[in-house]
Order: structure tokens, then sequence, then C-alpha cells
């Protein structure tokens, strides 16, 4: 009997937060301009590994630690996944909606976004961070 309460609040509490999901999205769409809506779409459905995020697209950019950016080029590995989902490096408004979506990325992946900044700020290179995630995906 209380086993079956507590699947009826399991249920309940499921269906506030798939509620609340949708409306979070919605209001993001809303905020967000057609061209960003795109791109997010876009690259959603790249089914690229945040390992991979971090050891492709981290590339471009020299690595840095303790911030996200340092405004010439440097990215830390947050900025880096940042960076993937659109943003400039630049723009603070901007950099909202991007640190959303790459936190939305790491929690489907079951990455701790205090994970990757304690292995950046430590002294990991992208690569070593790529293949840390790597080894603790395949174990």
């Amino acid at each position: 009997m209380a086993q079956q309460q507590l699947l009826k609040q399991e249920s309940s509490v499921s269906e506030v937060l798939g509620s609340h999901k949708k409306q979070l999205t919605k209001n993001i769409e809303q905020q967000t301009d057609k061209n960003h809506i795109h791109t997010i779409n876009r690259q959603s459905y790249v089914e690229s590994s945040i390992s991979q995020i971090i050891r492709t697209y981290g590339k471009q950019f020299t690595q840095i630690r303790k911030q996200y950016t340092d405004g010439h080029g440097g990215r830390c590995v947050m900025g880096v996944i940042m960076s993937y989902y659109g943003w400039d490096g630049k723009c603070i408004t901007n950099s909202e909606r991007r640190l959303y979506a790459a936190l939305v990325a790491l929690r489907q992946a079951g990455i701790s976004k205090e994970l990757l900044i304690e292995l950046n700020d430590s002294g990991a290179s992208f690569d070593e961070i790529a293949d840390y995630l790597d080894n603790i995906k395949n174990r």
C-alpha cells in the first residue's frame, strides 16, 4: 500500500517536472531569436559526445584556467563546450543561454560541471580531460 502511494507521488512529481521543463523550453525559445534556435537544434542533432566536443572543438582555442574566456581566443573547458553551442566568447547575454545548453548536455551525459572545471583548473589539457571522460564512460 505504501509502495503504491510512493509510485503515485513519483508519477505526479515526474509530471510536474515534465510540465516545468516544457515551460522553460518555451520561455527560452521565445527569448532566443530564430537563427539561434536553428543553431541549437542543428547542433543538438549532432551526436557528439562531450569528450569529442572537447577534443575536436577545443583545438580552435588556447586553453586557459579560472575563467570561461580571456576575450582573445582563450577558453576553459566549459568555455569550449559553451562555444560549441554557439557562444562567441564575448556577449554576456548570449553566454547565459549557451551555458544553459552546455549544462543540459552535461546533465544528459551524466558529467559534472564541477568535475570538468576541477580537471581544467588543475592543469589537465583538453585531450587529457576528453581521455578521462572516455575512460569513465567505458568502465
